[in-house]
């Protein structure tokens, strides 16, 4: 059963799949080593998601930054930004291409970390996008008990599940590392229980 969408809630939907879209295209040309890694904010009102080199999610869960990174250092979005992804205010039009292209420009070392194959990562990508569509967006968390055996999605038809990613493995030359002890205060980002 799909579900219906206010206009409010489909602006944020539509935002927030077309950086999820954007990693797809990302993952086209190469980057397949560049990973999506989504999350609610602590009040549950906004959509987060750092993208990020597979090298800095947790070798828990392929969907989460890893404890000891510095989520301020990372390129992120939020739903809280509209359509100002990164803080792109003034480009125009932003097609999931156009903002891959951009990435790649002004996030160079992330992208170079992510620039390797990651068949089973992509994989799983392109089944979750399929799974979702048309408005779907997952996230690893929340400020709620969350499940460890699968994904939470937003705005998606009833009943469908997406399991875990795959683990992310291999060392990155840059590692953004968390400078003070309140970082902890994000959302549960850097939570024990990775």
């Amino acid at each position: 059963m799909k579900t219906k969408l206010v206009p409010e809630e489909l602006a944020a939907a539509t935002n927030a799949r077309r950086l999820l879209l954007m990693v797809a295209e990302l993952h086209k040309v190469g980057y397949e080593g560049l990973r999506a890694t989504p999350f609610m904010s602590p009040s549950g009102c906004y959509w987060r998601c750092c993208i990020v080199p597979a090298c800095l999610t947790s070798h828990e869960h392929g969907a989460r930054v890893a404890e000891n990174v510095d989520y301020e250092t990372l390129p992120r979005y939020s739903s809280g930004d509209e359509d100002n992804y990164f803080g792109w205010a003034n480009m125009k039009p932003k097609t999931p291409l156009i903002l891959a292209r951009r990435f790649l420009v002004e996030f160079p070392k992330f992208a170079e970390q992510g620039k390797h194959p990651d068949p089973a990562y992509v994989a799983w990508y392109s089944n979750m996008l399929e799974a979702t569509a048309p408005h779907g967006v997952i996230y690893a968390f929340a400020d709620m008990e969350s499940p460890t055996d699968r994904m939470l999605i937003s705005f998606g038809a009833e009943g469908v599940v997406v399991p875990l990613p795959p683990v992310g493995l291999g060392r990155c030359e840059i590692r953004p590392r968390k400078v003070s002890s309140n970082i902890n205060n994000i959302g549960g980002l850097f939570s024990t229980r990775l």
